[in-house]
C-alpha cells in the first residue's frame, strides 16, 4: 500500500541531490532501465553471495511487474546528471502480519499494530559504486519512514554477502532473525530510525 503522504511534505523532500546524483520517485518510462539495473545487480549479488539465481524472485520479474510496484509502493531511483538511472530501491508499507517470525515484533508490544517500511530491490550500478548512491537511497527511505511516523524498517539480504550485510550494519541496521528456507542464510535486518512522535 502506498502512503498518501510518503512523497510530499516535510521533512521528506521529493528528491535528494548530492554529488550530481538525484534521488526521486521513478517514472513509468524508467521501468525498463530499472529492470536492467536490477537484473545486473542481482546477478552480481548471487555471484558474491554464493546464492543460486533460482532463489531470487527479482530475476524473474518483468517490466510490467515494476510498473505494478510503482502503483503499490514507492520506487525510488537515483539518476545522474544525464538522467541515467544508476540506483533504485522499492519501499512498501506492510503490516506486521507479513513478518510472523520477526523477533522484534514478538518482544516489543509498541510495534505489533504498526506499519513497517519494507525495503526491497535495492541496487546500484556496479560502475557507480563507491559514490554514495546507496547511502542516498537508504537515507531517502529513512526520511520517508520518519515523515510517515513509521518506527520500524525491515529488509532482507544474504549473510553470505559480507559487503552488503556490512553496508546495512554500518548504517545502524541489526539482524532480527535468519531464514534458511531458501537454501542460504537470509537475514531480516531492522532499524528503528527515529523516536516516535506521540
Amino acid at each position: 500500500m502506498k502512503s498518501k503522504n510518503a512523497m510530499s511534505g516535510s521533512p521528506n523532500p521529493e528528491s535528494t541531490r548530492s554529488c550530481e546524483i538525484t534521488v526521486r520517485p521513478a517514472l513509468y518510462r524508467e521501468a525498463g532501465a530499472i529492470n536492467r539495473l536490477i537484473r545486473n545487480s542481482m546477478k552480481t549479488y548471487c555471484s558474491l553471495s554464493g546464492v543460486s539465481e533460482d532463489h531470487l524472485d527479482s530475476l524473474k520479474e518483468s517490466i510490467g511487474d515494476i510498473v505494478e510496484s510503482m502503483k503499490e509502493g514507492i520506487v525510488l531511483v537515483a539518476v545522474d546528471s544525464a538522467s541515467k538511472v544508476v540506483g533504485t530501491v522499492r519501499l512498501f508499507f506492510l503490516g506486521p502480519e507479513h513478518f510472523p517470525d520477526a523477533t522484534i515484533l514478538k518482544t516489543d508490544d509498541r510495534l505489533r499494530d504498526r506499519n513497517i517500511l519494507y525495503i526491497a530491490r535495492f541496487a546500484v550500478n556496479q560502475k557507480e559504486r563507491g559514490r554514495g548512491i546507496g547511502s542516498l537511497l537508504i537515507e531517502q527511505a529513512e526520511n520517508i519512514a520518519q515523515s510517515e511516523n513509521i518506527p520500524l524498517i525491515f529488509l532482507h539480504t544474504s549473510l553470505w554477502n559480507e559487503a552488503v550485510s556490512g553496508f546495512y550494519q554500518n548504517r545502524g541496521y541489526s539482524i532480527d532473525s535468519i531464514d534458511l528456507t531458501r537454501g542460504y542464510p537470509r537475514a531480516l535486518f531492522f532499524k528503528m530510525p527515529f523516536r516516535e512522535t506521540p
